[in-house]
């Protein structure tokens, strides 16, 4: 769900070029390819020349090697190259300080280009949104988080709520919902399924802030 979202908002399809920064264990880079492919392609740069090796080796086995190029550099301290100016139809950060790379980011993008940032902190959502006020417009932060349901079902001794209903009326089914969870309650089967939230969810959210360049008034 989290790369198709990423994907959508972003725009991008078959044949666009896309530049990512972070790639990481290339699980993104690989979505990202596969949405371009067969005639786009994704550039991609970590600053870790090992992982970016290894990365390189993965997109080769998985079978986008042709439509993926491992790039390494530090894009928060360098940018990224001046060879993709104006050619990008989509950028990706995912960088510890991604404000940094703003400018960078505006420059290698096409007239309304779309770009998006990740961060697992609300303070790097904040000054990263700052960064994009001068040049960018239509900026929107998404929260991320998964969380999964427990859904129970258990027998009903009656269809409560429908007192005074004449012999021979068709089965009720009455739904009752909550910020909790919701119930379902079917009299045909005599039976209530209900699902809430799991109690002890673990994990930590984070943040996906999407917007477009300015057009060149």
């Amino acid at each position: 769900f989290f790369f198709s979202f990423l994907i959508t908002y972003l725009e991008i399809v078959p044949g666009s070029l896309v530049l990512e920064s972070g790639t990481g264990s290339g699980s993104l880079t690989t979505s990202l390819a596969r949405a371009v492919a067969p005639t786009g392609h994704v550039y991609t740069f970590d600053f870790h020349q090992q992982r970016a090796a290894s990365a390189r080796e993965d997109f080769q086995s998985t079978g986008v090697g042709s439509v993926v190029t491992v790039g390494v550099r530090d894009i928060q301290g360098e940018g990224f190259p001046d060879e993709y100016s104006g050619l990008a139809d989509s950028v990706f950060l995912d960088l510890p300080q991604p404000w940094l790379a703003i400018l960078s980011a505006g420059k290698m993008l096409k007239q309304d280009g779309t770009l998006c940032s990740f961060s697992p902190c609300i303070e790097q959502v904040q000054r990263t949104c700052e960064a994009l006020k001068s040049n960018f417009r239509d900026i929107r932060t998404f929260e991320v988080l998964l969380r999964t349901f427990e859904v129970h079902e258990g027998k009903m001794d009656s269809c409560q709520g429908n007192e005074g209903l004449s012999v021979g009326s068709p089965p009720c089914k009455r739904r009752q919902r909550s910020s909790e969870g919701s119930t379902v309650q079917d009299s045909s089967s005599s039976s209530t399924i209900k699902a809430r939230p799991c109690a002890d969810a673990r994990g930590h959210t984070g943040y996906l802030t999407f917007s477009r360049l300015k057009c060149l008034s």
